[in-house]
């Protein structure tokens, strides 16, 4: 199943997923607007996912996540303008779920890292990528949200699940320790 991060168009693929989603769950339908809102937030849920994450394959699973559990919100959720900071929402803790769940299996060597394939990249970009996967996840949650994608603080502790003066204590962290990693190099 492929991650839609761009407009429906119409097309025959286009609509197969759609007719997919909705095989699966018939009661709860997507009406077409509700899937053009969720189209209109992929990108940023995608380039959100890719910073948290660092993994391509692990961000398109989170926006598909994502996605799926908007669809069967839809019918639940009141307010349309909070949409983007519920789906940022969602996707973030699912995000730290799966880390969770993945120290329990295995250990990964911290060294090893991926830079995300793409268009051309200074050299400050790819310093400051290269700071940001030295942060913890939750941390590194916390700056993405709040510096990268634009949530208030507030927002960003929603998003997390923690309080706001936590999420202020983490962003408070990781930039201190960005400025740390930065002037290292």
């Amino acid at each position: 199943m492929r991650v839609i991060t761009q407009p429906l168009d119409g097309n025959d693929e286009d609509r197969a997923a759609v007719a997919r989603l909705t095989r699966t769950t018939p009661a709860l339908a997507p009406a077409p607007e509700w899937v053009a809102t969720l189209h209109v937030h992929g990108p940023l849920l995608l380039a959100a996912a890719r910073a948290i994450a660092r993994d391509e394959a692990e961000a398109e699973d989170l926006v598909q996540t994502t996605f799926e559990r908007a669809l069967r919100a839809a019918p639940t959720i009141r307010d349309s303008r909070a949409i983007r900071a519920w789906l940022l929402t969602v996707q973030t803790r699912e995000a730290l779920r799966v880390v969770r769940r993945l120290r329990r299996t295995l250990r990964l060597d911290p060294e090893v890292h991926e830079l995300s394939m793409g268009g051309p990249e200074t050299s400050r970009s790819i310093e400051l990528d290269e700071a940001l996967g030295r942060l913890s996840r939750p941390i590194r949650a916390a700056v993405v949200l709040h510096h990268m994608v634009g949530l208030s603080v507030r927002e960003t502790g929603d998003a997390l699940g923690v309080s706001e003066n936590t999420a202020k204590a983490r962003l408070k962290t990781g930039l201190a320790r960005l400025r740390e990693l930065l002037d290292e190099d």
